[in-house]
């Protein structure tokens, strides 16, 4: 499927991961992480806080790398990470909102560092989710219970906050994801107001757009998002099963519904155990099978690539900007 308007057109490329028929090679997906040369790094939040929180890599291409992550309170281990980024210094940052923490691994997947305490003072945190870096190499923390976003040095730091609980203008309720353009300026999808906000680099509030509804503009739980290199902004719409795309002010451009067809994996899945080609074939819903459900974030690359986080179906959509 092509989307197009007036200043954008995007086509399906393909699907990294298994569809529900099939099986998954990912589960419970939260959020991607794109290296150079091609490599993701997807944080898979597992099934339930009890079960396989990791990080697996591959590539663009649908090649396996390997994976890294276990399960547990000790330090270096998962429970139920959100967030996922890549520093300057080319490591691994991963928040987990159960064990309060922002957990630093190198690009093999070897456990670096860790910080964090829950609590509402400052350099503490309740929930972190997204996470995001500035060209500074600072990092930007949405500390989703505490209702604010938290700056930091790439070494834990803390730097300084904005924001508090409510609705009005430079207030959230929830927020989810961050995201900075290439002039410092900061998006960050406020879940439960269901709207996009706009800051400056220092955190003072510029515009804001978005409502509850499943319209044009509108949202339903609005989850990550990401800024490409022309000051798009693409929204994970959680609830409405899609991303919407903006201008830099907030003009509604395009969406995407999903296109998925049947990846490697799956491929490879099916032709080992043909019982299961027989099931697929006989699902209820077929029309349905190449649609996003729940989507839990959005990145971009250089190339003009689009990866949708297709969290409830285990597998990525990628799509290209012409």
């Amino acid at each position: 499927m092509v989307i197009t308007n007036k200043l954008v057109n995007y086509q399906y490329d393909h699907t990294i991961g298994m569809d529900d028929f099939a099986g998954r090679a990912f589960r419970n997906l939260s959020d991607l992480a794109v290296f150079e040369n091609g490599v993701l790094f997807v944080l898979q939040r597992g099934e339930s806080v009890h079960n396989n929180p990791s990080v697996k890599i591959c590539t663009v291409d649908e090649e396996w790398i390997g994976e890294f992550g276990s399960y547990g309170q000790e330090s270096g281990q998962l429970m139920w990470p959100c967030g996922i980024a890549i520093s300057n210094e080319e490591e691994i940052y991963v928040t987990d909102e159960w064990n309060q923490k922002v957990l630093i691994f190198d690009l093999e997947g070897t456990f670096v560092s860790e910080w964090g305490i829950k609590g509402s003072s400052e350099g503490e945190f309740d929930s972190p989710s997204g996470i995001a870096f500035e060209q500074s190499g600072n990092l930007l923390l949405v500390d989703a219970r505490n209702n604010r976003i938290q700056r930091y040095t790439s070494k834990g730091e803390y730097i300084d906050t904005f924001g508090s609980q409510g609705s009005r203008s430079g207030e959230f309720n929830m927020p989810w994801g961050v995201a900075v353009n290439r002039s410092g300026e900061i998006y960050i999808s406020d879940w439960r107001n269901d709207r996009i906000q706009k800051f400056s680099s220092h955190g003072e509030y510029i515009l804001e757009w978005g409502e509850p509804g499943s319209n044009q503009g509108e949202f339903n739980r609005p989850a990550g998002l990401c800024v490409d290199e022309d000051g798009l902004v693409y929204v994970a719409d959680w609830h409405n099963d899609r991303v919407q795309i903006f201008d830099s002010e907030g003009s509604y451009l395009a969406e995407l519904n999903g296109d998925a067809t049947m990846s490697k994996w799956g491929a490879q899945l099916l032709e080992a155990n043909p019982l299961m080609e027989g099931f697929r074939q006989t699902a209820k819903y077929p029309e349905l099978e190449g649609k996003l459900f729940r989507p839990r974030s959005v990145r971009c690359d250089k190339m003009g690539r689009i990866y949708i986080v297709d969290s409830c179906k285990g597998r990525l959509q990628i799509y290209k900007k012409t």
